[in-house]
């Protein structure tokens, strides 16, 4: 029930120096690296990863610009 304000370079300045973590099917590039996007939404708004759901994530990554790459179709964004 939080409203947050997000804009794309704010997710891209809280990424930088981060490691990506490994496992995950849903990422986005950012600077280069895959990062699953549970973890850069999570990043961004201070959040552990199993408080918001993985849809939830990929809807406002997804408004924000970036591309979301589905592991398991071969690169193609498709979520829940």
């Amino acid at each position: 029930g939080h409203l947050y304000n997000i804009e794309r370079s704010e997710v891209e300045t809280k990424m930088r120096g981060v490691a990506p973590e490994i496992g995950r099917r849903f990422f986005v590039d950012i600077g280069g690296n895959k990062y699953p996007i549970k973890q850069v939404f999570g990043k961004t708004i201070g959040q552990p990863t199993a408080a918001f759901p993985t849809g939830y994530a990929f809807s406002v990554l997804s408004r924000l610009g970036f591309e979301i790459i589905d592991a398991e179709q071969g690169g193609e964004s498709k979520c829940c």
